[in-house]
């Protein structure tokens, strides 16, 4: 049914989708808020609200306080009126997620990316997952929204082409990945850097929606992104990759990446352990690199917190160039070690400028849902109800 409002452009049409996204925002939101909201006259919007209760796209969740009278009604949508899925697409792992209409998570898949996972097979394994996920949620195809990508860049959104950089499985040099969904499930397809969509799933947990928010997810490179009042700060080349690019050390020309990607954590545990380049994977190393984190050995704590300082530096740069009121940082090096986390923290305040007037809120990214993957599915509501 939500289709259908979409798929109209009438101004009654224009009208009932403007009022499902102010409750939608909103929720709960009473009549007298959305005659505030939408400009619209009394008349028109209880039509809306009765038409849109027909389509089953909203709910009375509950009545407000009464100030004398009749207590008003508080309106919400009905969640499981349509559900949106999302795919986390990186150099390590793809998620997909299938949410229902609050956001809320109703099925989930991830899959390890490895040497193997060329375009052509990780493709066919998203259109496997997707339509085993809704077989097994027994969601109908017209019921889903659309579908979001938040993935690694470089990427064209308006061709919804990839270019990524570091995949390991070759083939990874122009992939025309939206135009291979939507042919296979018919549905919109929307193509984000996974560090913004990671950053609208933030906004969506802060509540307010025009927050200025700074996402870095660091690992084998540094991802960030970037809301300026709640909208995402796109580059034309679609690469969230660029802040790691920083120059960290003028003398030699090292980046902020080359400090602190798991490629230089892994070179430093190898040099020290007399490992040649060429007889181990580094994947294994990071492995050995995150278990020894944990269990507080004292030549890997030295050589991450060496790169926490670093990361620190860089942060700092970022915060006083966008002033972000929020900054989340992604690692897994933040799930093992607290003292990295806080050393990246304590250093980025010795640098940040103006710290008297600017105070961003420092905070671990959450790890109870893909954020990517969740962020995804926000892009294509708002894509959608844009």
């Amino acid at each position: 049914m939500i289709e259908e409002l979409l798929r109209r452009h009438s101004p009654k049409f224009h009208g009932m989708k403007e009022v499902y996204r102010v409750i939608h925002q909103e929720n709960p939101v009473t009549k007298a808020k959305l005659l505030e909201r939408t400009n619209m006259t009394q008349t028109t919007v209880v039509r809306h609200l009765e038409e849109l209760k027909q389509y089953g796209l909203i709910r009375i969740a509950s009545y407000d306080e009464s100030t004398g009278g009749r207590p008003p009604a508080l309106y919400d949508i009905e969640p499981k009126a349509a559900f949106i899925i999302g795919i986390a697409l990186s150099r390590a792992e793809t998620t997909v997620t299938i949410v229902d209409m609050s956001f809320q998570p109703v099925a989930e898949e991830t899959f390890a990316m490895t040497e193997d996972h060329t375009p052509v097979l990780t493709i066919s394994l998203l259109k496997q997952t997707i339509t085993s996920l809704l077989e097994q949620s027994q969601i109908d195809k017209k019921d889903v929204l659309g579908i979001g990508i938040g993935t690694v860049g470089p990427l064209d959104r308006t061709k919804g082409t990839m270019y990524p950089e570091g995949f390991t499985a070759p083939g990874w040099e122009e992939v025309e990945i939206v135009d291979e969904m939507e042919k296979a499930f018919g549905l919109n397809v929307y193509l984000e850097n996974g560090a913004n969509t990671a950053a609208l799933y933030e906004s969506l947990q802060r509540g307010r929606g025009n927050e200025s928010i700074l996402y870095c997810i660091s690992g084998w490179g540094l991802r960030c992104g970037v809301l300026t009042n709640g909208t995402i700060m796109q580059s034309r080349q679609g690469d969230a990759s660029s802040f790691g690019n920083m120059i960290i050390d003028a003398s030699s020309g090292r980046t902020l990446s080359s400090f602190i990607s798991y490629h230089h954590l892994a070179g430093e545990v190898q040099r020290l352990r007399n490992i040649p380049e060429t007889k181990v994977d580094k994947n294994d190393v990071m492995q050995y690199v995150l278990q020894e984190l944990g269990n507080r050995n004292p030549m890997v704590e030295s050589i991450v917190l060496s790169s926490a300082y670093y990361y620190g530096v860089g942060l700092a740069n970022m915060i006083n160039v966008l002033h972000p009121e929020i900054v989340v940082l992604n690692s897994e090096l933040i799930k093992v070690s607290s003292a990295y986390y806080e050393k990246v923290i304590q250093t980025a305040k010795r640098f940040i400028s103006r710290i008297d007037q600017q105070h961003p809120v420092f905070q671990a990214a959450d790890d109870k849902v893909n954020p990517t993957a969740v962020g995804a599915c926000i892009l294509a509501f708002h894509s959608k109800f844009s």
